[in-house]
């Protein structure tokens, strides 16, 4: 395998990143070694230390000197978006041990933007879902999901929900699941959602907008999702179809 010369250090590190993430080695699992990495990139030695130092700096991998180099231990929960995982798994691989905590569960009014997506009148009342997801007992998402409502009438025992959405509904609904549609940016976190995630106000997170679809493109739920920008990292791989 051969990269381009022009940018060899950042596709090194894609490449780690991407091993790591495939092979899904946990925290204290080791790399292959640097001349093993080297040969199969096509790159030198000095240029793939540059990418191992600049991922080391990261906290993504920890070099030992005379042993080898390994997964660190704050290394990062990845997540591919063109393939779901429930946040339990991503945890999971990232070698931590997961866990759900249900915030609060009832009906409430909701904003236009989330009636028109659930394509529900501004005055009627949703189910509204608040959680947290945890990795080793750490916070690191915070979950608003608002159910339309034949999703919701679907359900026959929400005090049955364990804390994994996708799975509760997907048990539950007459029509399968299809697709999630999710929208990412960069935000800062609010003074209200601060205390979930034990952060300070203003912390930079990821701030994801999520609409699930069953197969019938009928909108399921719509989700506000807050990342600890720290923990997690969102991985877009995005495909070149030739013409």
């Amino acid at each position: 395998m051969s990269i381009n010369t022009s940018s060899r250090i950042q596709q090194s590190k894609e490449y780690l990143l991407n091993y790591i993430a495939k092979n899904k080695l946990r925290r204290n699992d080791q790399l292959p070694s640097e001349a093993t990495i080297a040969k199969i990139l096509g790159v030198s030695r000095n240029t793939l230390r540059e990418a191992y130092i600049s991922l080391e700096s990261e906290g993504v991998i920890v070099r030992r000197h005379g042993i080898g180099t390994f997964v660190a231990n704050s290394s990062l929960i990845r997540d591919s978006l063109n393939e779901f995982l429930p946040f339990a798994q991503i945890i999971k691989d990232g070698g931590y041990t997961p866990d759900f905590k249900t915030l609060s569960m009832g009906y409430v009014n909701v904003q236009v933007d989330i009636s028109d997506v659930l394509s529900t009148s501004p005055s009627q009342e949703l189910r509204c879902v608040k959680r947290i997801v945890l990795a080793d007992e750490q916070p690191v998402i915070h979950i608003e999901d608002y159910i339309a409502p034949y999703a919701d009438a679907a359900v026959q025992n929400w005090d049955a929900f364990d804390g994994n959405m996708v799975e509760f509904l997907a048990a539950s609904l007459p029509t399968s699941l299809h697709q999630i549609q999710s929208s990412i940016r960069a935000a800062a976190l609010s003074f209200d959602l601060s205390q979930y995630l034990e952060l300070d106000e203003g912390a930079p997170i990821l701030s994801v907008r999520s609409t699930i679809f069953a197969t019938d493109n009928q909108p399921v739920t719509y989700s506000k999702i807050c990342f600890n920008s720290d923990i997690v990292e969102l991985n877009i791989v995005r495909m070149v179809r030739a013409k």
